[in-house]
């Protein structure tokens, strides 16, 4: 054979051969390709975790409030699945939980190759019914998952909060999360969802052909620490009720004085209470109207019910995120404030004795002309001429006029003085800022000052088509930042915006000598051992200089209040104990379409200040009137009396 010929041989018999290494990597790679990785996928070790049970909730006695309870779920394990079969499986788990064929499709979808879903959980006859079929269910298991249990249901649901799944922000966050097991999202359950979440259970195995063969020792889940709370589940319950009943007494005086011709804007729905340790600043009770059943999320809400209840504001925790202006509980700031700091009264104003420090509370206080503005005058809320008063005297009655002489004092001498005196000493008690309370949503509130209007102005100056935070007059002024303004903030008014739980904060350190408190719902994690992994203690962020003579005052005169004063009628009846009750009323102005808000902040015993109770009614009306009857029943409670019915008090500021 000539050279050439058996070269091209050699060259025919090389192209054959490299052919058929193409074909058959080809054959290998693609047309066994997905074979071939699902049978090494399957012979490699694949890992089945098994959810852990939360951790329990109990209350400061140790009452069970939210626990975890285990319920059949269905469970699909692709890995056993044949292909051929998956289109019939798909229709049989339809037709038996009642769950359209596409959306199990998508779960099938996105669990991926040998990859495992949880369709839900389901009841014991579903379970029964499905276990009795599972050798025509390929890759389909019963298993027991944990489901949450909330025993105290909505009257604890703004402390407790509720579960969901994870979000993509809570994957970026915390990596290791299952993103098909719910946390914690509001309240309790998601500040201290890392003690309660505990480690699921772990199961390795390989599978070959659809069956197991091998597999290392199961792993069994761990629950989750116990939290204990610092609140007592009987007050609770007690406040809750009281404040629903507050709300609808707001609907009855609204009624009667539709009635009678005057003017209402809207019905009451909503309302917060709180009682603070005045000490350790544990909070024993909180609730917030609306509220909702945190039980509706463990199996997931439907779309229409979950805008209802947004919609509503179900889910806003008022006593921490709710803002109002504190009205005339604010008061007992500007009082401590002008005795500690001997803030000077006005000089020739009428009605006004300097020299002495009263003023005369005839409902109306005549102003000098302030800055470039030309007299004016500013009335009080009553309209009978309560006479001279000092300083004792004007808190029992709350005078406005008494309070806006001592900002008018500040305001006439802020040459010499820190004009900023009254905000700075507010902002020490807890106001313009979160508290640190261990719940989910808290607000910072605000405190009006020339800084702070000055900002706006520029804000708005420099952003026209923004929402306006001041009148367009004051942009051009020098300074947005007037003397009423003061005044305002003095008696609680104007821009000041406050929570309920600040207002609980700062009378607790108004009352027990100084003592700015961190307020905490939870005082104590214990782990599956019994051993405690975190125990709170009282947290005092910031001491205040409070003169002590200046601190009995004021608790004596938080006595004249109930006794004597605007909360006198809502109080007539508390029962024994009354000279150990002190409180202050409050009736916040909004805009002027709406009803004013109702508020009372009780201090009991007045001998050694414990319970701080606040109490807001959301365009409730009258303090006096509203509010001041609830904090009664609450405090009746606390004082060891039955507390009697909540009716109408005075209508007083």
């Amino acid at each position: 054979m000539k050279y050439s010929v058996r070269l091209a041989v050699i060259g025919f018999s090389f192209m054959a051969m490299f052919a058929i290494l193409v074909l058959r990597l080809w054959f290998v790679q693609v047309a066994e390709g997905a074979a071939i990785a699902q049978e090494a996928q399957e012979l490699a070790w694949q890992t089945r975790k098994y959810e852990a049970p939360r951790g329990d909730i109990y209350d400061r006695s140790g009452k069970l409030v939210v626990t975890s309870r285990y319920v059949p779920a269905v469970e699909v394990d692709r890995t056993f699945v044949p292909v051929s079969q998956r289109d019939a499986l798909i229709q049989r788990l339809s037709a038996i939980l009642g769950i359209p064929a596409a959306e199990l499709d998508a779960m099938y979808e996105a669990a991926g190759i040998n990859g495992r879903f949880t369709v839900g959980t389901v009841s014991v006859e579903t379970a029964f019914e499905l276990a009795s079929s599972l050798e025509s269910l390929p890759g389909v298991d019963i298993i027991k998952v944990p489901e949450r249990v909330y025993l105290a249901g909505p009257d604890l649901a703004h402390v407790t909060g509720h579960l969901g799944l994870p979000t993509a922000e809570d994957l970026e966050k915390k990596p290791d999360l299952d993103p098909n097991v719910r946390i914690g999202k509001l309240g309790v359950e998601a500040v201290y969802d890392d003690y309660l979440r505990g480690q699921p259970g772990v199961f390795e195995y390989r599978v070959a052909r659809g069956e197991i063969i091998e597999a290392k020792p199961e792993i069994p889940p761990t629950i989750g620490d116990s939290v204990y709370l610092s609140i007592d589940l009987q007050l609770q319950e007690v406040v809750s009720r009281a404040l629903v009943e507050g709300i609808d007494l707001s609907n009855e005086v609204k009624a009667a004085n539709l009635a009678r011709g005057e003017e209402v804007f809207s019905e009451t729905k909503r309302g917060a209470a709180v009682v603070l340790h005045a000490r350790t600043g544990e909070v024993l009770a909180l609730a917030s109207i609306p509220t909702f059943d945190p039980q509706q999320f463990v199996s997931g809400l439907d779309q229409e019910t979950f805008d209802q209840l947004r919609e509503s504001q179900a889910f806003n925790n008022l006593v921490v995120s709710g803002l109002y202006p504190p009205a005339s509980t604010f008061k007992a700031v500007t009082y401590v404030a002008a005795e500690q700091f001997q803030f000077p009264f006005p000089r020739d104003v009428e009605g006004v004795d300097a020299e002495n420090r009263m003023v005369h509370c005839d409902g109306t206080l005549e102003l000098p002309s302030l800055a470039d503005g030309s007299p004016q005058q500013k009335n009080d809320w009553y309209n009978d001429d309560k006479g001279w008063m000092d300083l004792h005297g004007a808190l029992e009655q709350s005078c406005n006029i008494y309070f806006w002489s001592v900002a008018l004092g500040v305001w006439q001498n802020r040459n010499s003085l820190n004009v900023n005196a009254l905000q700075d000493f507010a902002r020490e008690l807890g106001y313009g800022q979160p508290t640190g309370i261990d719940l989910t949503g808290e607000a910072a509130g605000v405190i009006p000052t020339p800084e702070l209007f000055e900002e706006w102005k520029q804000y708005q100056l420099e952003n026209p088509g923004a929402a306006p935070r001041l009148d367009p007059s004051r942009l051009e002024l020098a300074s947005p930042f007037l003397g009423g303004d003061l005044m305002d903030l003095a008696i609680g008014q104007g821009a000041l915006t406050a929570t309920p739980i600040q207002v609980a904060v700062s009378y607790a350190a108004m009352v027990n000598g100084g003592d700015v408190l961190r307020p905490a719902v939870v005082k104590s994690v214990v782990d599956p051992s019994g051993e405690v992994v975190y125990q709170h203690e009282p947290e005092v962020v910031r001491e205040v200089d409070i003169d002590p003579a200046v601190r009995r005052s004021l608790l004596t005169d938080l006595g004249r209040v109930v006794s004597q004063g605007t909360a006198r009628a809502a109080f007539q009846h508390f029962g024994e104990g009354l000279e150990e009750v002190g409180g202050k009323t409050g009736t916040g102005q909004t805009t002027k379409n709406r009803d004013n808000h109702a508020w009372f902040v009780g201090v009991a015993p007045l001998s050694n200040p414990e319970y701080i109770v606040v109490v807001l009614i959301d365009e409730g009306g009258s303090g006096g009137q509203v509010a001041a009857p609830v904090a009664r029943h609450i405090l009746q409670y606390l004082m060891g009396n039955e507390p009697t019915p909540i009716v109408e008090g005075e209508d007083a500021d």
